[in-house]
């Protein structure tokens, strides 16, 4: 399952290990290094790591350009 959050300052992206800036947007995702994991383990990723790794795209709508992690 896919989350969009907001940081708050203490959350490190999983794949870079930077920490994430307080209301910059992140992903927590259920799986690590593209595998399933057990119930309650989550991998968080800032929006460089998302967009390199497919989990994120900008889309166009009403002429404004927007972030998202969900898929159509």
């Amino acid at each position: 399952m896919r989350r969009g959050c907001i940081s708050l300052g203490e959350v490190q992206c999983d794949d870079c290990h930077r920490t994430i800036p307080y209301l910059e947007r992140y992903l927590a995702i259920d799986e690590k290094d593209g595998a399933e994991v057990e119930k309650g383990e989550m991998a968080r990723y800032c929006i460089d790591c998302c967009l390199r790794k497919g989990y994120a795209q900008y889309r166009t709508e009403k002429g404004e350009q927007t972030l998202t992690f969900f898929p159509e």
